[in-house]
């Protein structure tokens, strides 16, 4: 019989899991976080796998924008895990791939294939919109034959106040929504006069549920599907940081999702020139017959 984690997963598409990392796992993430800020100290643009946090724009747009960001101080860090090793030893402590991930996945052990700091300053931590991960599925990456399950780890507390994940219960069985936005550019491609995160507008969300919002105590994780519909609001608090970890780990396809594109009731499928749209067509297979 399927415990109580695997069968959130698969009916709302992510589950919390409370005290995952907690003690000595916790100070040795925490202290490894430390040492991915030491690297971007001395930072004062974002570029490679470093992003900087930015006033106003913020962190993203700023990137693309060519803008300026705020010295040393992240928004977040792709493959933490290669710039600092201890988080990979940490994962593999905890048994993250053979243990939760492989209960949802069919017993079958995850595969870990990225792992990102996520940092949200206090003022100035911005905004993550409407998106499904697998929207950005890297190429080569299989996608009929493989889905994605994410372990977010908290480091501090994630509340309402300082922007903690929110999801939609239910999205994960919807197939894949129509992602507008601009694609990260290349290195010397020109800035964007006006960038725009890749996100889900509200006319092509299907709502499966009210959006839940799932506060996180430090050490506290919540795993989700890769088809998830998920956000994150700004960090408007003074003074209450929000750092998180997360490890992404390759599964067999979940049954239970589809890659047909999700058609809102009322509206057409949106099939405009935006490169994330194209992206996300191009990676969803053909309907099987």
């Amino acid at each position: 019989m399927l415990d109580t984690a695997s069968r959130d997963i698969r009916e709302k598409g992510f589950v919390r899991l409370p005290g995952l990392a907690a003690g000595d796992a916790l100070d040795r993430l925490r202290r490894a976080v430390g040492r991915i800020e030491e690297l971007a100290a001395d930072r004062t643009a974002s570029g490679g796998e470093f992003i900087l946090e930015a006033a106003g724009a913020g962190g993203w747009a700023a990137w693309q924008e060519g803008g300026g960001a705020i010295k040393g101080v992240l928004r977040s860090v792709d493959r933490i895990h290669h710039h600092v090793p201890e988080f990979d030893a940490v994962q593999r402590s905890l048994r993250l791939a053979r243990g939760p991930v492989a209960r949802c996945a069919g017993g079958v052990p995850g595969e870990l294939v990225n792992a990102f700091l996520w940092a949200k300053p206090p003022v100035v931590g911005s905004a993550k919109p409407w998106h499904q991960d697998m929207a950005f599925a890297p190429p080569g990456f299989d996608t009929r034959e493989h889905g994605i399950v994410t372990i977010w780890i908290a480091l501090e507390p994630a509340t309402t106040r300082n922007g903690c994940l929110e999801f939609v219960p239910g999205s994960h069985t919807l197939g894949l929504f129509p992602h507008s936005g601009d694609r990260e550019r290349l290195p010397g491609e020109a800035p964007l006069a006006k960038a725009v995160e890749p996100h889900i507008a509200d006319a092509h969300l299907v709502r499966a549920a009210e959006p839940v919002a799932v506060p996180l105590e430090p050490g506290s994780a919540v795993m989700f599907d890769g088809m998830v519909v998920h956000r994150s609001a700004p960090n408007t608090t003074e003074a209450e940081p929000r750092t998180a970890v997360s490890f992404v780990y390759r599964v067999p396809r979940p049954s239970w999702t589809r890659w047909e594109p999700a058609v809102p009731a009322g509206a057409a499928f949106d099939c405009g020139n935006s490169p994330v749209e194209r992206r996300a067509q191009a990676a969803a297979p053909r309907a099987r017959a």
